[in-house]
């Protein structure tokens, strides 16, 4: 298993201006010493060609792996036209992900307006299209469980999209923060994970996250012979520059050991 970090654990100093793209992969490489990062679409100042290009570049020169883009799409709209303009998103944000050479692109099924039984066939049928699409551009689409009234809040849920969906493009992106129930459906869903993001909301004097089970989680991914990304998620109130560094250092060590 290889570990990567989400640039969302910096949103903050993101937000702050303290940060910006070219210094968070400065940091993940000579700091943090994670092997990959995980970029987002809220933190992109622009994606002409030119930037990419650089961004790509640089990523390469620290010798550090592009993971994946993240999209913040929502495909639980119920205007048509405005689905539409989530699919096409989605699909810009696809290209983008071909110019940087990731190999996924990180997706939601979305938050239902109004009736979720309603609103979910326009959501199978806009994941459907963007798979199609990600998979004629050699990508992969890796679907997040996600809560806060959102289509996959449980295992179930998630199963159910996956199932219905039905497009070899499309995979099982495993957050382990994001399931209404916490466990339970982490244990049913984490045979299919293609991708996974250990969030972490609480950092423990030692650097565990006291309501999520790592030790257990990567036993799990080791029996079942997972050598994908461990991407590094944090959301904990304290300060990214104390919880950061002791979060990513009990992660690391539950990764080494034998």
């Amino acid at each position: 298993m290889k570990l990567g970090c989400i640039c969302g654990c910096f949103n903050r100093s993101f937000d702050a201006g303290t940060l910006d793209q070219t210094g968070f992969l400065r940091h993940c490489a000579t700091t943090l010493r994670v092997q990959g990062v995980e970029l987002q679409d809220i933190h992109f100042p622009q994606t002409r060609p030119a930037y990419l290009k650089a961004l790509r570049r640089t990523a390469a020169d620290l010798g550090l792996a592009i993971v994946g883009v993240g999209v913040h799409n929502d495909f639980g709209r119920a205007a048509t036209t405005w689905r539409q303009s989530e699919i096409a998103k989605v699909k810009q944000w696809i290209e983008v992900a071909e110019e940087l050479g990731a190999p996924q692109v990180r997706v939601f099924a979305g938050h239902p307006e109004g009736s979720a039984v309603e609103r979910w066939p326009a959501m199978i049928a806009a994941l459907r299209e963007v798979a199609a699409f990600a998979g004629r551009a050699g990508l992969r689409l890796g679907l997040e469980n996600h809560n806060h009234g959102a289509f996959t809040r449980t295992a179930d849920d998630q199963l159910r999209v996956l199932e219905e969906v039905n497009h070899p493009a499309l995979g099982h992106l495993l957050d382990t923060g994001n399931y209404v129930d916490g466990w339970p459906s982490v244990e049913r869903t984490a045979h299919l994970a293609v991708h996974v993001h250990a969030k972490f909301w609480q950092v423990a004097p030692d650097g565990a996250e006291p309501t999520i089970g790592y030790p257990r989680l990567i036993a799990m991914l080791r029996r079942r012979g997972y050598e994908g990304w461990i991407s590094f998620e944090y959301e904990a109130a304290e300060a990214e520059a104390t919880g950061i560094p002791r979060a990513l250092a009990y992660l690391r060590r539950l990764l080494d050991a034998e």
